[in-house]
């Protein structure tokens, strides 16, 4: 049956039980008027027949006839409601037929749905069957075409390999012919070649024996005066070698004395160094004690500022139910006392502060003293140690040498090298030992004479042999004129200093906007939530810093407006955004990413300003949940263990925001917000639970 045929059905039942209604209405109202008019017709006869009476017969008549007449009265009236009852009866009986017959057409329309439902259910399945069947076809047909086309495949790529492999053997027989040929070629050269080598070898014999025989005449009329040489020689090293004994018996004494002595200031030097470290270990462990103690005062600060907020929380929520005075004062008294537990707090921090700076101060001032303890010890070291003296050092051949003679034997080797262009053996050698602290003050001598010498020398021969006489009136004032001369200059190097000082410092100074998000960011903490790699070149629009790591604490250079980068990171150090610099000046360092001072020229990354994220965040401490995306307007405050779905993450104003799922806004804090896997039953609505959740923290509190 269709659509239609139903309507009609269900229309001319509905309008069969409506007239039915109207014919039983109409049959039982037939009866209460015949009832009614049979009331009216019997008090007017009785009336009329009273009335006739009444003047034809007694009282006693009449009364007699009164009666008879009521009990014919009362007796019509039990037939009548006799009929009544059994009419009602027959009323409730077509109502209950009615009844069943509306539950037997319902229960058949039931039954026709249902049968159309399964008739259109098997359609379906049909339909389904067919489709696959149809599917399955045109697969093994497919799979047929791919393995035809693989069989074909197959045979011409074995067509190809036989072909290729013909060619290849073709090829392989031809090369070895060419090589045959080439092997001939080549053994036919090296046979002439063998007789024309042969040849030369014979020439080159006979020259040979004629030079030996003369070079052997030359050896002997030279090793005669060689033997002559070498007594003269022997008997000058025999007597230089007596006196080179007995200077390095000498040497040797004084160095095994200079070596005691070197050894005994070493150790002295390194009981001293120990000591010192001692002491630094001391004080150091000391500054820890106080480091340790400020940071738990800050924790227990913390957590009374947030007891402080709960609590005035808590008063806000009292007055704005209107609650008893007594409570509300309770309140405030507990919140006085927070107030001041918290200035105690921050006077022991403030405190604490200044005996960390002190120790450190007095740490710094010790550690530059060592250095440069250290330093004079290193120069004297250098100077004077177990193989050399004040004047003397060891020079390439190991052997020891005067300063100045090392120091000649470097310019000399430095202007033959640098100057001459010529080769100069062992030169880095010479140039590591000019390093040394005695040859660099000897050099400086050496120059410094060459220079006094030349300019005394140049003087001489620039002076005029005339002599210029002034008298005293004019030597006078010239004098006055170049002290008046030298306090203008003066003056006016004053004020150049002066205007290059404010140059700088206006230089040095930022954009006052850029300077307000440096100032937030590091009030916001020191952690690092996310990092994100990206491929951009940026320039910068006004003038910011640079920053030497990922803290907005560490500040670097001021970067001019205008000045191009390359990026290739993106990291949120207390939740706000900087650039890694990947190339030029600055490599290694980052600036801010706010689009207000640093706009993107081209950007070959797929990063956006929403991150979607689909997962669930927990608070580990007090947070407040913002209705906007720049977190200014608190929505509500949920305390330590709450959790709230997100769809992702956000960037707002160069810093990353939670997107919750209901519209509200939560900063990226990994100290107080963490991320864990979503569970649809334990999560929060805030607009369902805003009442619960400031009742837990009123407990929490309280």
């Amino acid at each position: 049956m269709s659509k239609e045929k139903k309507d009609l059905v269900v229309e001319n039942e509905t309008t069969d039980s409506t007239e039915e209604k109207d014919t039983s209405i109409s049959f039982f109202g037939r009866i209460k008027q015949q009832v009614k008019t049979f009331n009216l017709k019997n008090s007017e006869t009785s009336v009329t027949e009273s009335s006739i009476k009444n003047t034809k017969i007694d009282e006693t008549a009449l009364d007699n006839e009164l009666r008879l007449k009521e009990q014919e009265v009362r007796l019509r009236e039990e037939e009548l409601k006799k009929q009544a009852l059994e009419l009602e009866k027959a009323r409730k009986k077509f109502e209950e037929e009615q009844r069943k017959i509306e539950d037997t057409r319902k229960k058949n329309e039931l039954a026709r749905a249902e049968k159309e439902r399964l008739e259109k259910e098997r359609i379906a399945r049909e339909k389904e069957l067919e489709r696959q069947r149809i599917e399955k076809e045109k697969a093994e047909k497919r799979e047929q075409e791919r393995l035809e086309k693989e069989r074909i495949a197959r045979e011409k790529e074995l067509e190809r390999q036989r072909i290729e492999k013909e060619k290849a053997e073709k090829r392989e027989q031809e090369r070895l012919e060419k090589e045959r040929i080439a092997r001939e070629k080549e053994l036919e050269r090296q046979r002439i070649e063998k007789e024309k080598a042969e040849k030369r070898e014979q020439e080159r014999l006979e020259k040979e024996r004629i030079a030996r025989e003369k070079e052997l005449e030359r050896q002997r009329i030279e090793k005669e005066k060689a033997e002559k040489r070498e007594q003269e020689r022997l008997e000058k090293e025999r007597i230089a070698h007596e006196k080179e004994l007995e200077r390095q018996r000498i040497e040797k004494e004084q160095a095994e004395k200079r070596k005691r002595e070197y050894r005994r200031k070493e150790k002295e030097f390194q009981l001293l160094e120990d000591k010192k470290k001692i002491e630094f270990l001391k004080k150091e462990n000391e500054k820890r004690e106080h480091e340790n103690l400020l940071l738990s005062l800050q924790n227990s600060l913390l957590s009374l500022e947030d007891k402080i907020e709960e609590k005035k929380l808590t008063l806000a929520t009292l007055k704005n139910r209107k609650e008893d005075k007594e409570k509300i004062t309770l309140e405030e008294k507990r919140l006085s006392s927070l107030t001041s537990q918290k200035q105690i707090i921050l006077k022991d921090i403030a405190s604490e502060k200044k005996i960390i700076e002190k120790i450190q101060k007095n740490l710094e001032i010790e550690l530059k003293l060592d250095g440069l303890k250290k330093e004079i010890h290193s120069i004297k070291k250098e100077v004077v140690n177990e193989d050399e003296t004040a004047f003397k050092i060891k020079y390439i051949d190991n052997k020891i040498k005067n300063i100045f003679l090392v120091s000649i034997l470097y310019l000399k080797a430095f202007i033959s090298k640098n100057i001459l262009r010529k080769n100069v053996k062992d030169y880095s050698q010479i140039q590591n030992i000019s390093k040394n602290i005695k040859v660099k003050i000897a050099t400086s001598f050496i120059l410094a004479t060459l220079l006094s010498i030349f300019f005394l020398i140049t003087l001489k021969f620039i002076s005029s042999a005339k002599e210029h006489y002034v008298s005293f009136g004019e030597s006078n004032t010239t004098a006055v004129d170049t002290t008046e001369e030298m306090k203008k200059q003066k003056e006016a190097e004053e004020k150049a200093k002066i205007l290059a000082a404010q140059e700088k410092a206006e230089a040095a100074r930022i954009d006052s906007d850029a300077q307000d998000e440096e100032i937030t960011a590091k009030l916001a903490g020191n952690f690092t939530s996310y990092s994100f790699d990206v491929s951009r070149e940026v320039t910068v629009s006004k003038k910011i810093h640079a920053f030497k790591s990922a803290s907005w604490s560490d500040q670097g250079d001021v970067i001019e407006p205008g000045t191009k980068f390359t990026v290739n990171k993106i990291v949120s150090p207390a939740g706000y955004l900087m650039y890694h610099i990947s190339s030029g000046k600055f490599q290694g360092q980052f600036i801010t990413a706010n689009e207000k001072f640093v706009t993107i020229d081209t950007k070959n990354d797929q990063l956006d300003n929403f991150i979607s994220r689909p997962v669930a965040i927990k608070f580990l401490a007090t947070q407040n949940v913002y209705s906007d995306e720049s977190v200014s307007k608190v929505r509500v405050t949920f305390g330590n263990g709450a959790q709230l779905n997100i769809n992702g993450i956000g960037i707002t104003n160069n810093r990353l925001i939670y997107y919750v799922t209901d519209g509200s806004f939560v900063p990226v804090n990994p100290v107080r917000v963490t991320e864990v896997n979503r569970e649809t039953p334990k999560s929060k609505n805030i607009d369902n639970n805003n009442k619960n959740n400031s009742q837990s923290n009123q407990k929490t509190t309280s």
